[in-house]
């Protein structure tokens, strides 16, 4: 069984139409590779190094919470990072594009499982486990379809959504079906779809914090509706999730000076929900980049944050090690009860309800704090002042979250008080990324162009 599986994984583990085509023709037992059972199924939605890893990397390279140096930046591993991170038109000079490859991957991977499935007999003893299983392929497929349209699609507006272009959605995984790209808001509306089909198909809590739940799902479905600006829902969704686990950990009891103070998933990091990774690059290591000093210097004296998330090594620069993960040098991409409580702030605060926006950044905030000094009580009846000091808090308290700071970026960029102009000093030369600026969507790569005949995104 284990040999199938291996051969189907083999056979899919890149995107591209044509290699999946020259798998078809080889004169194979087909049978001998298909998976066919349940079993067969949970083996596939299992694979964690696939299916929980690798998220997202080039918004955590393009986000303006860090920066490298000349020397790392010239040293980086291949052509297409040098060029994100300067925001470059010009991105993979030919090459592929590994966020699209790996989001669609994954998405391969639960269109197999989905349409096997629908292949499988119910009855009463496995229809829990056929409900569980589909639950899972139609959050991954979801979760995968929000996060290629982050990086490849103009963030959410409603006024726009319907003309904009969004992304291939596979719904099959018939390999010689022909797909074209649909609008950001037919988009929005499958992966909505997926995910809310998911939710009655799961259990509230997972065995492992690597298996897709309800309180995972709602997790996703606030920071989706976050980035909608639908903040009714977002509200919604994150308040789910929090009934479910509000826990927070308290930063007086983590170690200042461990490389990797938080402690992993396995050993019951009581913040995560829902665990995966992101991307990671070479430039970028933990150990090479270099923490904004701006950022760095937002932390007041008792935000043990600032001991805890950083290494301040002088001349050298603020590095970062607080990365949820609990593994130096891995990027936390997760849904946690930190970000929860600050949906369900911001939610509040765009809602105009201050008080229950202060009251959640409060309680969060508290158990950053370092007992032996007195916490500031934040404090105002005014929304717009609670929003501004809720995103400032929200930068700071996941910094290093996967590709969230990119997703702020571009929907914050919506909201006049909160666009900024992002800039990079390499050797001399300043490059900039202004607000709204078409190089916030990354191109398609250019082999989907020439085999599939898509429009490509103006950079």
């Amino acid at each position: 069984m284990k040999t199938k599986i291996l051969y189907i994984v083999a056979a899919i583990a890149f995107l591209s139409c044509k290699k999946q085509d020259n798998w078809l023709d080889k004169k194979a037992n087909k049978s001998d590779i298909v998976p066919t059972t349940i079993a067969d199924f949970q083996l596939i939605m299992n694979n964690s190094d696939i299916m929980n890893a690798n998220y997202s990397g080039y918004g955590t390279i393009s986000s303006d919470n860090f920066y490298i140096t000349y020397a790392n930046w010239q040293a980086a591993f291949s052509n297409t990072e040098r060029n994100a991170y300067v925001w470059a038109t010009e991105v993979y000079e030919g090459g592929d594009s590994i966020d699209w490859n790996r989001g669609y991957q994954r998405i391969v991977f639960s269109n197999i499982v989905l349409d096997g499935l629908a292949k499988i007999a119910t009855n009463q003893s496995n229809q829990t486990e056929w409900n569980r299983l589909r639950g899972t392929a139609l959050f991954y497929r979801g979760l995968n379809f929000f996060e290629l349209l982050q990086t490849f699609s103009k963030a959410y507006d409603v006024t726009t959504a319907k003309e904009d272009l969004g992304i291939v959605l596979r719904l099959t995984s018939d390999v010689h079906e022909k797909s074209g790209r649909t609008s950001v808001q037919k988009g929005y509306d499958q992966l909505l779809s997926d995910l809310l089909t998911a939710e009655p198909l799961l259990p509230q809590f997972p065995q492992l914090k690597t298996q897709p739940s309800k309180i995972a799902l709602h997790g996703v479905l606030a920071r989706i509706f976050l980035c909608m600006g639908n903040y009714e829902r977002a509200h919604y969704y994150a308040d789910l999730a929090l009934k479910a686990n509000s826990n927070l950990i308290d930063f007086n009891t983590l170690s200042t000076t461990q490389p990797a103070p938080f402690p992993t998933f396995q050993l019951d990091n009581k913040e995560v929900i829902y665990y995966c990774t992101g991307s990671s690059w070479g430039s970028t290591n933990f150990s090479r980049l270099r923490v904004d000093e701006n950022l760095y210097a937002s932390y007041l004296s008792g935000d043990l944050r600032k001991v805890i998330f950083y290494n301040n090594n002088g001349t050298n620069g603020i590095a970062f090690k607080g990365t949820y993960t609990g593994i130096t040098g891995v990027n936390f991409y997760g849904v946690a009860v930190n970000e929860l409580y600050l949906i369900r702030a911001e939610a509040s605060a765009g809602l105009g309800d201050a008080l229950a926006a202060t009251e959640d950044l409060n309680t969060l905030l508290r158990t950053r704090w370092n007992r032996n000094s007195t916490y500031p009580v934040f404090e105002t009846d005014n929304a717009s002042v609670a929003m501004a000091k809720i995103l400032e808090e929200r930068r700071k308290e996941i910094p290093f979250c996967g590709a969230l700071r990119w997703q702020d970026l571009k929907r914050l960029n919506k909201m006049q008080a909160f666009q900024k102009t992002l800039t990079r000093n390499l050797n001399g030369i300043v490059y900039t990324l202004p607000p709204n600026d078409p190089r916030y969507v990354y191109a398609l790569p250019d082999i989907e162009i020439r085999l599939n005949n898509l429009p490509q995104n103006k950079r």
